[in-house]
């Protein structure tokens, strides 16, 4: 059965759309079918994906097919398109170049359109039966693009906000991920998470009953902390060591997960558990997924190739001394990093292949 996983903070800036890219590529490596769902109106993972650099070529795209984008395979259930018929079955996902097992659900850039009538759904579906397709619409088309391409995994990259869309994204998904940056708005963020999820939870709750989403509430399989400078270029450490500015951040965040963000999961079911999360990660504490240092300039040169960081090789990123050059007796630059990045993400890959 296929396995959704959402990635969400509702702070922006905390490499969700990265993440959500290199993650479903490795899963994708490992012999899995994944379908990435690009839910963010502003496309990136579109774009990341499929080679988009701006809105000229962007709207070429959703110009050359009808329903191959979230929006469009939506708009007639929520009667805003000429598009024939309402049925959310006739959509197209789209093959993601140079790795054949991953697939794409487009984004669109009006997909918050849909928001507002989202809202109404979700407080006047008692008295009006026929606003609950709404709410299930998402689940709906996202569970049926994954069984039509056979996919084993899902994971929505979804908008930083506390949105009406969002809740039944979210709500809709089997697991969670929360990816975070070392700094004082992600510590913010997480604080205010902890009274968002359980909210979410028990407005949804009655939508779960009537099967317009899954019965059970997603569960968090843990956070990602990226975007933060190191300073150390050991490539056999398993994970390298922030820099002290990032590293206070960094353990105040972790501590106000486990102090506050953990319990109020658990109380609503909503975490997994520490037992098997201690099983499946054994390079790391609960609930720390993975560290992604910040790469430079190879994040540039990975959205221009639309491919991972990891699989960037030497005559891609330019060859000499930035490439791989000896540094007091270490071999240091691009292909260390590159290195380093592949493990983290294999690691975490694996780890969530044996939680789900």
């Amino acid at each position: 059965m296929t396995k959704v996983i959402a990635m969400f903070n509702q702070k922006g800036g905390v490499a969700k759309t990265t993440n959500t890219f290199q993650l479903g590529w490795k899963l994708a490596r490992l012999g899995k079918r994944v379908l990435l769902v690009d839910a963010d109106p502003q496309c990136n993972l579109t774009g990341l994906a499929l080679g988009i650099g701006d809105y000229d070529t962007l709207f070429g795209f959703y110009d050359s097919k009808r329903n191959n984008d979230i929006f469009s395979a939506l708009a007639p259930v929520f009667n805003m398109s000429d598009i024939e018929g309402n049925d959310i079955r006739s959509y197209e996902t789209t093959q993601i170049i140079k790795n054949d097992n991953l697939r794409l659900l487009a984004g669109h850039v009006k997909l918050a359109e849909f928001d507002m009538q989202v809202a109404t759904a979700i407080t006047s579906s008692a008295g009006l039966p026929v606003l609950r397709a709404l709410i299930g619409a998402f689940n709906k088309l996202i569970r049926g693009a994954a069984e039509r391409m056979g996919a084993d995994i899902v994971i929505i990259d979804m908008s930083p906000s506390i949105s009406a869309t969002n809740m039944c994204l979210f709500m809709g998904a089997d697991y969670f991920i929360v990816p975070t940056s070392p700094d004082f708005y992600c510590y913010q963020a997480i604080d205010s998470l902890s009274e968002v999820f359980p909210k979410w939870s028990k407005t949804m709750s009655e939508f779960k009953n009537n099967g317009a989403l899954p019965r059970a509430n997603p569960k968090m399989l843990g956070v990602i902390s990226s975007n933060y400078r190191v300073y150390t270029t050991d490539k056999n450490a398993e994970q390298k060591t922030m820099a002290a500015a990032y590293k206070k951040w960094d353990e105040k965040i972790r501590n106000i997960i486990l102090a506050k963000l953990v319990p109020v999961l658990a109380k609503e079911s909503m975490i997994i558990d520490e037992a098997i999360f201690r099983k499946a990660v054994n390079y790391d504490t609960p609930y720390n997924l993975a560290n992604i240092q910040d790469v430079n300039t190879l994040i540039a040169k990975s959205q221009e190739l639309s491919k991972p960081v990891y699989e960037i090789v030497e005559k891609e990123y330019g060859t000499g001394a930035q490439w791989s050059h000896m540094q007091k007796g270490k071999e240091v630059g691009a292909k260390i990093v590159v290195e380093e990045v592949d493990k983290v993400y294999t690691n975490m890959a694996q780890a969530i292949l044996a939680m789900i």
